[in-house]
């Protein structure tokens, strides 16, 4: 592994060496960057394939605008140093994004116009339209790529091929395809990507990847967002813990929800605390009944409302009702009192307030107006399955979803950390998404676990309200502790990937599960942990407070890629503190030393690490 130099990890260096066997920058751009930077540039992941990791200080005078093409025409001038063939012609624009004065803009690799699976570039600018870092995944294997770009297999076929691959049921709860340039194992294929969401048995959120010109299965994964590696099996048969799911008035179905009048409320959550609601009250017209309450909240100005639907212990039937027009995941919670302390509601009460409590944290400390940002609308469903030990954040049909737990493992799980922890998923999703596999996805769980107890800051643990009886003896108070991860243990099927064999939650990069692609998705829910114990390094250790740490981390999506490495996300973090508060102040410097304390150094590697344990 990359090692400390002199005792102190450098953040600034200069480098004129090569990378992927092209030479590297000695020329005018190198000399450029130096010139506008008095000689230091920062550059990392010099030696990997393709572009370099991170490049960053002042790379540019100031442009006419901070824009995508702008960005595309720096890089065509710099093409050689970012070992890059036409990235006029082969990048095309995702999105780009303007905050205080800086511009962020992201590129999406192409092939043909077709777009290269994993590669995005970010480009960044200043207050003065000057680029100041560019970082991300661009592979110059493509540009020489020789291949036919015409499928020989339909979308159709495709689609037909991957619910055969991952045992989806015929009528899928959400499904996308797109062809694109796929680099599996040292090759590249012609590809469908098929995202796939259902909800029954064996629920998921399966990615697969099938050949366009053969039909066969390259590559599959499991993407669903969840608690951990417990039971992700829903037992339909279970007994329900006695969350009996009041029926309640006759359902009504989002669309109508613009005839209710906002009211509000009270709850009991699971836990026994009186909570206040915003919902809304009314009835159907024509129905005979009198008005009814739901929990549906259309009073935030500037958002499409907070929504809270029942699931009653169902989730294997698309359709719950026999008015055939409201399905699953359109039937608001309904009950016959502005007083929700009925037996069962507590899930609903504390997914409901929860949820505008992690929305306003969101609102008032990084300006973010709702999940995507856009004001859509915050949709939870409770009473999943029965006894069902888990919750899940979905893309396809963007809502989170909370079991009941079987009392033994978990109580209902709609606590606020874990709340938080499901919104955090759809956050990282709306931001451009991290890859829910490996090194990537555990930066996407470990953003879910920080946030977690930066909104619920009574401790640093995770799931420490929804733990139930038999995991309570057992001495277990929490599901992960971003304190002291080695405080608890993984599941006993990932022990023999452990250092020492005893399956301690990781918090140093020495101590990195490395797990296979089929166990916990290469290790997103164990070596998360490690990601987390830094954060609440900063905080208290070195006493930064989670403030410091929530600005930096939410500022670090800017700089992530789809794709992206522990070693990169290393850079985003210090790129985002060096944006905030300058790069050798005390801020920069107590994330420096925390990745320090947790090994995580400059460079570091997947590659390395295995490399010195054998």
């Amino acid at each position: 592994m990359k090692k400390k130099v002199g005792g102190i990890l450098l953040s600034s260096f200069l480098l004129s060496s090569s990378f992927s066997g092209a030479a590297f920058a000695e020329g005018n751009s190198l000399q450029q960057f130096k010139n506008l930077n008095n000689g230091n540039v920062k550059i990392v992941g010099e030696d990997r394939q393709g572009t370099p990791a991170f490049v960053a200080g002042k790379l540019s005078t100031k442009r006419s605008e901070a824009s995508s093409d702008n960005a595309k025409k720096f890089l065509e001038q710099h093409k050689d140093f970012f070992n890059m063939k036409a990235p006029g012609k082969n990048l095309t624009e995702v999105k780009v994004e303007k905050e205080e004065g800086k511009t962020h803009v992201r590129l999406q690799q192409t092939k043909d116009g077709i777009p290269v699976d994993r590669n995005q570039i970010n480009v960044h600018y200043n207050e003065n339209n000057e680029i100041t870092s560019v970082n991300g995944n661009y592979n110059p294997a493509v540009d020489e790529l020789k291949i036919d770009t015409t499928p020989a297999v339909s979308k159709a076929a495709a689609l037909s091929a991957a619910k055969k691959a991952v045992d989806a049921p015929e009528q899928v709860d959400f499904e996308a395809s797109e062809l694109v340039i796929f680099p599996h194992e040292n090759q590249f294929y012609l590809a469908y990507r098929v995202n796939l969401e259902f909800y029954n048995e064996e629920q998921g959120n399966w990615y697969a990847y099938i050949d366009a010109q053969t039909g066969k299965v390259i590559d599959k994964y499991n993407a669903m967002t969840g608690l951990g590696f417990f039971s992700d099996v829903v037992d339909f048969n279970a007994a329900d813990n006695g969350q009996k799911s009041t029926q309640g008035p006759t359902p009504i179905a989002i669309e109508k929800a613009s005839s209710l009048k906002p009211a509000g409320g009270t709850g009991l959550g699971t836990t026994g605390v009186l909570k206040n609601l915003s919902t809304s009250h009314g009835n159907l017209p024509g129905s005979g009944e009198g008005s009814s309450f739901y929990l549906a909240d259309s009073t935030i100005s500037g958002m499409n409302g907070i929504f809270t639907y029942n699931m009653k212990n169902t989730g294997n039937q698309m359709w719950l009702y026999s008015n055939n027009d409201a399905s699953w995941k359109d039937v608001l919670y309904s009950g016959d009192s502005s007083s929700w302390e009925t037996v069962g509601q507590g899930p609903a009460v504390d997914a409901h307030s929860n949820s505008k409590i992690v929305y306003d944290y969101f609102k008032n400390n990084h300006g973010r107006n709702s999940l995507d940002d856009k004001g859509m609308a915050i949709n939870s469903r409770v009473h999943y399955g029965k006894a069902y030990n888990n919750a899940f954040w979905s893309n396809g049909i963007a809502m989170m979803t909370y079991g009941d737990g079987d009392g033994k493992q978990f109580i209902p799980l709609a606590s606020l950390d874990v709340t938080a922890h499901e919104m955090v998923h759809g956050i990282t999703h709306y931001n451009g998404g991290l890859r829910y596999r490996f090194e990537t996805g555990a930066v996407n769980e470990a953003y879910s676990d920080t946030f977690a107890a930066i909104v619920d800051d009574a401790n640093w643990e995770i799931g420490e309200d929804i733990m139930g009886s038999a995991w309570l003896e057992g001495g277990r108070t929490a599901l992960r502790s971003n304190e002291n991860p080695g405080k608890f243990k993984v599941g006993a099927v990932y022990f023999p990937y452990s250092v020492d064999g005893e399956g301690r939650y990781p918090m140093h990069m020495d101590e990195y599960y490395d797990l296979p692609a089929n166990l916990d998705n290469g290790g997103v829910h164990i070596n998360c942990t490690i990601l987390q114990y830094s954060a609440y390094l900063v905080a208290e250790k070195y006493d930064m407070g989670r403030k410091v740490v929530a600005d930096t981390w939410y500022r670090a999506y800017d700089y992530l890629h789809y794709d992206a490495s522990f070693a990169e996300f290393r850079e985003a973090i210090l790129q985002s503190a060096t944006d905030l508060y300058g790069e050798g102040s005390k801020e920069y410097n107590a994330f420096l030393q925390a990745f320090d304390d947790i090994g995580l150094y400059e460079g570091w590697s997947l590659e390395d690490l295995r490399a010195s344990r054998k």
